[in-house]
């Protein structure tokens, strides 16, 4: 008989502590309380700037490195130095930016996957195949 009293005692103890702890004020605290994150936590953002070989212009780039993203998203502008008069402005997602010249940029585009070749002749492939696709932007003064 008191086995069984033990028993019942324990078992509505262990029911009762289990339905308190559902009914805790620090979870229903939590959800109460509203949360804010920026849109985009992993985004990182840094500014550089880079002047051409003679000193005449100025390259200014702004790099968004986004998490989901391999590539990195450029935003660039070139100044002539001396009147601090825009030239360039733009925007560009690839690897990397930089002087060809004293008159043009390098734009170093990201290679990723593979793409199927514009042509079904072999020869043809192996000629264009480059190791990166890079595009030049001519600079008018």
């Amino acid at each position: 008989m008191l086995s069984k009293i033990i028993t019942v005692s324990f078992f509505l103890s262990l029911t009762i502590f289990s339905f308190a702890q559902c009914k805790s004020g620090k979870n229903t605290a939590l959800q109460n309380k509203i949360v804010t994150q920026p849109n985009n936590p992993m985004a990182n953002q840094s500014t550089t700037s880079k002047f051409n070989s003679d000193k005449s212009m100025e390259l200014y780039l702004k790099k968004n490195i986004r998490r989901a993203d391999p590539a990195i998203h450029f935003e660039y502008t070139v100044y002539d130095v001396k009147t601090r008069k825009v030239i360039k402005k733009g925007t560009f997602r690839g690897a990397r930016i930089e002087w060809n010249d004293t008159m043009s940029l390098k734009l170093i585009a990201y290679i990723g996957m593979e793409q199927k070749p514009t042509s079904e002749n072999p020869e043809e492939a192996l000629l264009n195949q480059s190791p990166a696709r890079i595009t030049i932007v001519k600079l008018h003064k």
